[in-house]
């Protein structure tokens, strides 16, 4: 093993892939090393090895192979940024895209302090982030089974009767597991079809409803207590709701003003301005899609039982659209919501404790 550099500061790009990582190491501009590694630790330690005594920070782009990479680095020594792709510097006319060209791009915005970096939360943090999404995700999953069985039952040009009441009710689902198929050509493929997707949809339900139990005992920790308490005092948020806020936002203060957590949100407005012409357009849908999701849904419960909420929807809705108008409630709630939880501090004990996490 040769050694590349000694006592010296460096800048790391990396590019990562699920089986490799593309870096660049770079020193006051210059390329010292590129090489691709293995995605595992014994590569990276053998890697970080040809530079001892050396002050490394290094940066990646987030995405889908979420902190692993982040934790490893500053388990050995490394100041690690994750930045959001969509924030990094692109040349204009930019066509070719390969790794190595990502890893020096990082490398040189690094060493040049241009890149933003997103707030890592805790592995505690992500432990009960991922459980209230993939509660999320069951959710959506059931619904794409739901769709499945009402696309059977319309293909087949199958109605439901009266009796079976509602759909999705218990009436209902039990009429769907007795279903005869009489005078239909083969009943008893139709029959295991159907009972397929049954069994689909109702595993789902029930992991759905466990989910559920879960993050309400969750809710009703010390941590969580508190700030569910409040959030749900706006007609329109339940204890799901809140709890997808809190565990999407961690911490309220890290967002200096409303605006900043609502950009944040991508809530906000895209403009295009130039001169005396100032042009608005639709959201940014930047950000955590998380959190806007829920909170448009909140939105139209919150206009329905609160008339003061209503009020103003109406009042936008007379100048724009109905949609654009339960964005823009869905805009003061996310405001209304910043500063409830900036009052009760939620989430500053959580701060201080990774800060000792980091120290340590």
């Amino acid at each position: 093993m040769s050694i590349v550099a000694e006592n010296v500061d460096l800048a790391m790009g990396i590019d990562v892939a699920a089986k490799h990582l593309a870096i660049t190491v770079m020193s006051s501009g210059s390329v010292l090393k590129q090489a691709t590694i293995a995605h595992t630790r014994p590569a990276i330690e053998s890697f970080l090895a040809r530079f001892p005594g050396c002050h490394i920070r290094a940066a990646y782009e987030a995405g889908c192979f979420g902190y692993w990479l982040h934790d490893t680095l500053v388990e050995l020594g490394v100041m690690v940024t994750v930045t959001p792709p969509s924030l990094l510097e692109r040349a204009p006319g930019e066509r070719v895209k390969t790794d190595r060209r990502d890893s020096v791009k990082l490398a040189e915005q690094l060493g040049a302090g241009r890149l933003k970096a997103v707030a890592i939360p805790s592995k505690e943090e992500r432990a009960t982030r991922q459980l209230v999404r993939t509660y999320e995700q069951l959710k959506q999953t059931r619904v794409q089974a739901m769709v499945r069985i009402r696309s059977f039952l319309e293909f087949h040009h199958i109605e439901v009767p009266p009796e079976a009441g509602r759909k999705w009710t218990g009436a209902f689902v039990g009429w769907l597991e007795t279903f005869g198929f009489e005078g239909m050509a083969g009943p008893e493929y139709l029959r295991r079809s159907l009972d397929a997707l049954v069994h689909v949809y109702l595993d789902l339900t029930g992991q759905v409803g466990q989910f559920k139990k879960e993050i309400g005992r969750l809710a009703k920790t010390k941590r969580y207590e508190r700030a569910v308490t409040v959030l749900e005092s706006t007609r329109g948020v339940g204890t799901l709701s809140a709890m997808t806020v809190l565990v999407e936002t961690r911490n309220v203060r890290r967002f200096a003003t409303s605006q900043e957590f609502v950009s944040n949100l991508g809530l906000v407005p895209s403009e295009h301005s130039t001169g005396d012409a100032r042009h608005q357009g639709h959201i940014t849908r930047t950000g955590n899609r998380h959190i806007r999701g829920i909170l448009v849904e909140c939105a139209w419960t919150w206009i329905r039982y609160d008339e003061a909420a209503y009020a103003v929807y109406r009042r936008i809705a007379r100048r724009r659209e109905p949609k654009r108008a339960i964005v823009a409630m869905a805009r003061r709630l996310a405001v209304k919501m910043y500063w409830q939880l900036r009052q009760i501090h939620f989430g500053e004990r959580s701060a201080r404790s990774a800060r000792a996490e980091d120290a340590a």
